[in-house]
């Protein structure tokens, strides 16, 4: 009897064996599942999360597209009309005798009040000094390091604290020169420049840009219109943003504080100003914002308080400015995000 048992024992075995294998394999049959499952499930997260990266990295350049595209007379809501009339508005009121022309450099939307007004355009002339050299630098028919202009006896002038550092009979290089005539407003490095060039060839130059008003008036400075003083800048721009080696020189002395009417303690222009008699002008590139913009004020207040009449007219334009952008921000939520 107890052989039999143990036989009967013997073979229960082989069918627990059985049950086990079939037990596991069910156990890990469900787990492969579930780790497919949840694998599908990474997969499809991470695709609708490529695909919503995508989406938005697409209406992202879709808006910025948007912001910068070309003005259109459409676009012109009360809002900004009425910013536009209050400029004029504070212009009249206080009397001011003054031109001014403002762009916005992405879009083209513009603000100017008598912009081809002729005015003795003074030291502005020397803006188109720099702007004809960096573009012959630029095509690599000058080197600025190497080329020089002597300093002679004739070219001596006041206002001229650049020169004032170098001696008669010395040679200056160009990039020295541009350097003098845009940071220190440098009378002696003009003359000097505008002979190198030579006087109809920077006239000629700056009419191929499109100025109608350059060199009129008898003599190596001339006279100058906001509207044309507005093209150089947008040269300058072009320029500033195009090209690093001479970009970064020309934003670099155009940034400087003698005699800057735009600057406050929290605002920045790169500029270049004239004046002359009772002429003050400030012209000048606004780089530091997220939308630049280039301004030029002309005034005939060197003698009454140009500084205020400058920074008063360009505080409207200011407002002016962030008007169309919050205008421009709210079309273009709506036209990418529907909301």
């Amino acid at each position: 009897m107890a052989k039999r048992k143990k036989k009967r024992h013997l073979k229960i075995i082989p069918f627990l064996i059985v049950l086990l294998l079939i037990s596991g394999g069910i156990h890990y049959g469900v787990q492969y599942v579930q780790k497919q499952e949840n694998l599908r499930g990474l997969l499809i997260t991470k695709k609708q999360k490529e695909e919503e990266e995508r989406i938005k990295k697409e209406q992202e350049a879709k808006y910025n597209t948007c912001l910068e595209r070309e003005f259109t007379e459409d676009e012109m809501t009360d809002a900004l009309v009425q910013k536009q009339n209050e400029i004029e508005a504070f212009i009249t009121k206080n009397r001011y005798q003054t031109s001014v022309l403002y762009e916005d450099l992405a879009t083209g939307f513009s603000y100017s009040y008598k912009p081809t007004t002729v005015y003795y355009g003074c030291s502005l002339i020397k803006i188109v000094d720099a702007l004809y050299l960096l573009n012959k630098a630029i095509e690599g028919e000058i080197n600025l390091d190497t080329e020089t202009v002597t300093y002679t006896a004739n070219y001596k002038k006041a206002f001229s604290s650049g020169m004032e550092k170098r001696k008669i009979g010395e040679k200056v290089t160009l990039r020295d020169l541009i350097d003098y005539a845009i940071t220190y407003s440098d009378n002696s490095a003009h003359l000097m420049l505008i002979d190198y060039i030579g006087f109809n060839t920077l006239k000629a130059y700056g009419q191929s840009l499109g100025a109608k008003v350059i060199l009129t008036g008898g003599d190596n400075f001339g006279n100058q219109t906001a509207e044309d003083t507005t093209i150089y800048l947008k040269e300058a721009y072009r320029i500033i943003t195009e090209n690093e080696e001479y970009g970064s020189f020309l934003k670099r002395i155009m940034d400087n504080d003698n005699r800057n009417a735009f600057n406050t303690d929290t605002l920045r222009i790169y500029h270049k100003y004239g004046s002359y008699g009772d002429n003050y002008h400030d012209i000048g590139l606004n780089l530091d914002d997220e939308n630049p913009y280039a301004i030029s004020i002309f005034t005939l207040h060197e003698n009454s308080g140009y500084k205020e009449v400058v920074q008063g007219i360009h505080e409207k334009i200011r407002e002016l400015h962030h008007a169309f952008y919050e205008n421009r921000k709210s079309v273009c939520q709506i036209e990418v995000y529907g909301n």
